[in-house]
């Protein structure tokens, strides 16, 4: 028997009409996808691969989220922008916090922290990731809005953080280290940039 939420969640394709065109507008050209099932059972969404190439970015896009009976209001889908050489790291980043998201029948709201007690990707000092807005691509990007101009998904940009940047925002905030970012030119693309906390 289905709830009413899941009942929802799952209904309502045609409101994203148009999103694949407008994903591939900003993050590029899609070079590959690896379907819900790669490890067996249905893990509840996909991850699609772009290239940008004027800016050497790979990003990594969830699909499915937004069909999962997660609460949130318009739907989610995480992406993780990276350069391309380390397109495997941002699908790693993206499918831990979707599966995070699905096990915990939760979601993301702007500038949260998702925090992890070891290192999120080998040989890094990166604890957690940050849910924001696309530091490049344009609002359209992260706010999918349908034929009428009302919005129907986020996209939300997982931003990895080191562990000093996390107890950095536990003491001055996400505006706090985002000036530390844009006072030492950080960048967040590349997963070998130093810890600015």
């Amino acid at each position: 028997m289905t709830t009413e939420q899941e009942r929802t969640a799952m209904g309502g394709a045609h409101r994203f009409v148009g999103l694949a065109e407008s994903l591939e507008r900003h993050a590029g050209t899609p070079t590959g996808a690896e379907p819900p099932n790669v490890r067996g059972s249905n893990r509840g969404y996909g991850l699609v691969f772009f290239h940008q190439a004027e800016h050497h970015l790979s990003t990594v896009i969830s699909s499915g989220l937004r069909f999962q009976p997660l609460g949130a209001e318009p739907a989610q889908e995480l992406a993780c922008t990276v350069y391309k050489e380390q397109a495997e790291a941002a699908r790693h980043l993206v499918d831990l916090t979707a599966e995070l998201l699905v096990r915990e029948r939760t979601y993301l709201v702007p500038d949260q922290i998702v925090p992890n007690e070891a290192p999120l990707l080998p040989g890094t000092e990166f604890h957690g990731v940050l849910a924001s807005g696309h530091p490049l691509f344009p609002a359209e990007f992260t706010r999918f809005t349908d034929a009428e101009g009302v919005e129907q998904l986020q996209v939300f940009t997982l931003l990895p953080v080191t562990l000093g940047e996390l107890n950095y925002i536990l003491d001055e905030g996400v505006t706090a280290l985002r000036q530390q970012w844009a006072r030492f030119e950080v960048d967040v693309f590349d997963l070998g940039r130093p810890s600015v906390a």
